[in-house]
């Protein structure tokens, strides 16, 4: 089953990577966490909408990481 990633995943890949999965990893992880939606025509067009918002986010915890990190 083929999935768009919304989030950076393991070995998987980036935000907005197509990954090839078994469909029992997609239906009870990935979706239900919303880590990840199906990679039909219609998805990809509206992943490409939502693009700069889901970078905005990612940037943003791993700028809190960081700063986690720094002050311990």
């Amino acid at each position: 089953m083929d999935v768009i990633l919304l989030e950076k995943i393991g070995k998987l890949g980036e935000i907005g990577d197509t990954a090839n999965v078994k469909s029992g990893y997609a239906r009870n992880f990935l979706f239900p966490q919303g880590k990840a939606i199906p990679a039909t025509k219609a998805n990809l067009t509206e992943f490409e909408q939502r693009k700069a918002e889901l970078m905005a986010v990612h940037n943003e915890k791993i700028g809190q990481a960081k700063g986690a990190c720094e002050q311990s």
